[in-house]
């Protein structure tokens, strides 16, 4: 009872902070989106970002939270097809809007040498087609999210090759498929995340240039410094946290049965991550490479 009463207090924790922060993010991006009649690229991606973590937050946050403090049986099995679905759409999701903001932003700083130049100018208009891409890719992945998810049964007996979730149980027919899905979701995971490191190591290399270029100069060595935290502050953390998440998914993979503890544990902590600081980091980013760009633009033109 103590632990389910600490399961349901960080879920709910998630859902008070997380949902609020990100859906005043996402009403703001509307709001600009309105006024301006466009986005420009940095607000584009960071909106679509706020989306899914709003869709993340309602489909796992809220139903988890209600398990944890006692109620069972609230969904049906087309309910779970739905939720774990949407579920799966926005966390996956997450991660590939999260690596194209750092791809966009390692463009963005990059010299203004000729093969640069061509990608500057042709990235932004192509952004949409980026996130039509990363969501027809996820579909494919996450396909059985529609066909295995049932609700938990009334007698508790759990059948082998199955996730618990305790709101929903995904039942996969057997240990090829089991196994074949939990590949697909650690490979596009590692793949995503790889992709944001190695665009974050250049941001980095970039700015340790500038910064040498830039030495003795009043207030650009400050902001190098800056934005280079930011961005190891922010790769260090999605790497550390769905490093554990992908640790505990393998041995899922390893066992028929998972207890719903572990499921809990693999969820919180990148929910956590998604939830309460993503947004909040990048944003703090954007600022510092800013303000940065500015002081090298005005330090160049005197």
């Amino acid at each position: 009872k103590r632990s389910m009463k600490v399961i349901a207090t960080g879920f709910l924790c998630l859902v008070v902070v997380g949902l609020p922060a990100n859906l005043t993010v996402l009403l703001l991006f509307c709001h600009l989106r309105s006024s301006r009649g466009r986005l420009p690229p940095n607000d584009f991606i960071l909106s679509n970002l706020a989306a899914v973590n709003v869709v993340v937050l309602l489909c796992r946050g809220i139903p988890q939270t209600l398990v944890a403090v006692g109620l069972k049986h609230f969904i049906n099995d087309w309910g779970c097809k739905v939720v774990i679905f949407a579920y799966r759409m926005g966390r996956a999701m997450s991660i590939c809007v999260t690596a194209l903001l750092g791809c966009y932003q390692s463009v963005s700083v990059a010299p203004s040498t000729s093969h640069w130049t061509i990608l500057k100018r042709w990235l932004p208009a192509h952004l949409p087609h980026a996130i039509i891409i990363f969501y027809i890719l996820n579909v494919f992945i996450c396909h059985g999210a529609v066909f295995y998810p049932l609700a938990p049964p009334i007698n508790g007996s759990i059948p082998e090759y199955t996730l618990n979730l305790e709101f929903c149980i995904v039942v996969f027919p057997g240990l090829e498929v089991y196994m074949v899905h939990g590949v697909a979701y650690t490979v596009r995971d590692v793949a995503f995340v790889g992709v944001m490191v190695l665009a974050a190591v250049y941001m980095l290399l970039v700015l340790y240039r500038h910064r040498q270029q830039v030495k003795g100069l009043q207030g650009a060595s400050q902001a190098s410094t800056g934005a280079s935290q930011a961005v190891l502050l922010l790769v260090c953390t999605y790497v550390a946290l769905f490093g554990l998440e992908n640790m505990l998914w393998g041995y899922t993979l390893s066992v028929s049965r998972v207890l719903p503890a572990v499921s809990d544990v693999r969820v919180f902590f990148p929910c956590f991550l998604q939830k309460r600081n993503v947004l909040i980091i990048h944003l703090c980013i954007l600022c510092v490479l800013h303000y940065y760009i500015i002081i090298i633009s005005l330090q160049k033109t005197n």
